[in-house]
């Protein structure tokens, strides 16, 4: 028996603000997490609210959200 990991994201997930400082993102229609900007740091959280971290710009904070999204699809 072999195994296979899943295969990687191809497509990118898109990031849109919704409301100033507030960013959600999906991959595809499904929901795939959020940026909220605090002050100058940008707090991301995953597709299940979780946290992943706080990030000094939104690029930054964008790359982590989508590194979540590959993860958890």
């Amino acid at each position: 028996m072999t195994l296979l990991a899943p295969a990687p994201l191809t497509h990118p997930i898109s990031v849109a603000e919704v409301e100033p400082g507030f960013w959600v993102a999906n991959d595809h229609g499904a929901f795939a997490g959020t940026i909220e900007r605090h002050g100058d740091h940008f707090y991301v959280r995953d597709c299940f609210s979780q946290y992943r971290g706080d990030y000094p710009d939104l690029t930054t904070a964008t790359g982590r959200l989508r590194a979540s999204a590959e993860v958890s699809s």
